[in-house]
């Protein structure tokens, strides 16, 4: 076995991310909150210069457009990071010394090393599953010992969230080659997950999203490990991650109908080792349901808490007739309407409002620099084209499926359980949107996964084009190429903005 490989997992990229987690917490000074800073530079050149001299020693076959793709997808979430305050762009975090919110959550437990009494409804974001909170508390103590200040220890959650972050573009890209992508489709799938803003942002974000996503991805990819090659390791693995991630979030549960479409599948492909199967369903459950619910059934219990509570949140929206939230296609900016930026309103039509807030948040970056704006207006263009080649993709990745799966297809089977995931999602999103008179229940932040799945079926199309090498497959090959130049630009876009936005800290 390799140092570092541990069964079917690669932990190089993950130890990789673990050194530059250390370096952003132990040698930066990311209170100043900005990339006007000398060391960022010289840091940057030195690493440049030791590549150039080394380049002949390395193997430069590995060196690949993947790889590059990846590694200034991880910078760029770097450079948020050095930039971004624990109170900027953040949700529910409030600030620490206040005693609510995930920061007075992580606050609490840093300085009782105990979890908070009482009814978790009574101080706010306090009813969340803790085990995110529980984390960042323990990694504050681990930087306390070597005498950081509290301040330099409060920003040192994100290096957590940067790793939890970078960390679920990583395993994207293990997933995109277990569902066999080729070299054209890994690229198409990474270029939109690795760059796309939704994920910079939560890298930044010390509230429990970027764990639960990352725990979520991982239960994902080992789910499909799992259907590759069944073993009883992998299911108790399985309901571990997504357990986890469930202890993270509540929201991360959304993977689990996914699941619950392979299990049967399985059984019936395989009827000769049924027993076994449903055994191993069993140890899942066994697992994963007080890992995942427990934190809910403990509140329901001692507080009368409902299970699935969640406080009223947000601005009130000023449109919230069905029509408008649907159809109502108006807007006078390619940032979110909110009315404490200055509008008129906040962003009621649900499809704009997931969008813009996919690609900013909440925030419009045109308050802080007219320069950023253009940057702007170009990542939302090729975000809304992206967006409808992804729907495209998946409905016909999803279609071609259905035959496979006929056939007793494996990818096939696969591919329809990332549907399943997709519209669980998807149908999640619309029914908490839909169903709220708030502006923050259409945040996109929630669905951040989905982000992945589009990738894979985009990534999936485009390989389509690939597999012959006749006339007509060159002509079916010239749109997947000019799908690969709008990432590109998209890309550019998302970096130039969220790279240009932390010279103006």
């Amino acid at each position: 076995m390799e140092v570092m490989k541990v069964g079917p997992f690669d932990l190089k990229p993950f130890l990789y991310l673990f050194s530059v987690v250390l370096i952003l917490c132990f040698c930066f000074d990311t209170t100043r909150e900005t990339l006007k800073n000398p060391a960022i530079f010289f840091a940057l050149a030195a690493l440049l210069i030791v590549f150039f001299t080394m380049r002949g020693r390395m193997n430069m076959s590995d060196i690949n457009s993947i790889y590059i793709i990846l590694v200034l997808g991880t910078l760029l979430k770097v450079f948020y990071v050095i930039y971004t305050a624990v109170w900027t762009r953040q949700h529910d975090v409030i600030d620490f010394g206040v005693g609510e919110g995930h920061a007075g959550y992580i606050e609490y437990i840093y300085f009782n090393n105990a979890l908070p009494s009482g009814d978790p409804r009574d101080r706010w974001a306090f009813f969340q599953p803790p085990l995110h909170h529980i984390l960042a508390a323990v990694w504050m103590k681990v930087c306390n010992k070597f005498g950081l200040i509290y301040r330099q220890l409060q920003e040192n959650i994100q290096g957590m969230t940067l790793f939890y972050t970078a960390g679920t573009v990583f395993l994207s890209s293990d997933i995109c080659k277990e569902l066999g992508l080729k070299e054209r489709g890994q690229k198409a799938a990474l270029l939109l997950i690795s760059f796309h803003p939704v994920f910079i942002l939560l890298s930044g974000s010390i509230n429990n999203d970027a764990l639960s996503l990352f725990l979520m991805t991982f239960a994902l990819y080992v789910l499909i490990l799992w259907y590759k090659k069944p073993s009883f390791g992998l299911i108790v693995l399985l309901a571990v991650f997504l357990g986890l991630s469930m202890f993270a979030k509540l929201s991360a549960g959304l993977l689990a109908p996914a699941a619950a479409f392979l299990f049967p599948v399985k059984l019936l492909r395989d009827k000769g080792n049924a027993g076994k199967y449903l055994l191993s369903y069993l140890c899942f459950g066994v697992i994963v349901i007080p890992l995942g619910i427990g934190w809910e059934l403990r509140n329901m219990v001692l507080y009368g808490m409902p299970f699935n509570y969640i406080p009223p949140v947000g601005e009130q929206l000023t449109k919230t007739d069905l029509f408008s939230r649907l159809f109502d296609l108006r807007m006078h900016s390619v940032y979110p309407a909110m009315v404490k930026n200055g509008d008129p309103y906040d962003e009621y039509n649900v499809f704009l409002a997931m969008l813009k807030t996919s690609l900013f948040d909440d925030s419009n970056f045109g308050l802080e620099s007219g320069f950023l704006t253009p940057a702007a207006i170009l990542l939302f263009i090729t975000a809304l084209i992206l967006l409808l080649v992804c729907f495209f993709a998946t409905v016909k990745v999803t279609a071609g499926a259905f035959k496979g799966f006929r056939a007793g297809s494996s990818q096939a089977e696969l591919i329809l359980m990332l549907a399943v995931f997709y519209l669980t999602m998807l149908g999640a999103y619309f029914s908490f949107a839909l169903g709220s008179e708030n502006y923050s229940a259409e945040s996109f932040r929630y669905i951040s996964a989905s982000i992945i799945v589009e990738g894979i079926f985009l990534g999936l199309l485009i390989d389509r084009g690939d597999e012959e090498e006749t006339a007509q497959a060159e002509i079916e090959r010239k749109p997947g190429r000019a799908i690969l130049w709008v990432e590109g630009v998209f890309a550019f876009s998302s970096a130039v903005l969220y790279t240009m936005l932390g010279f103006t800290r």
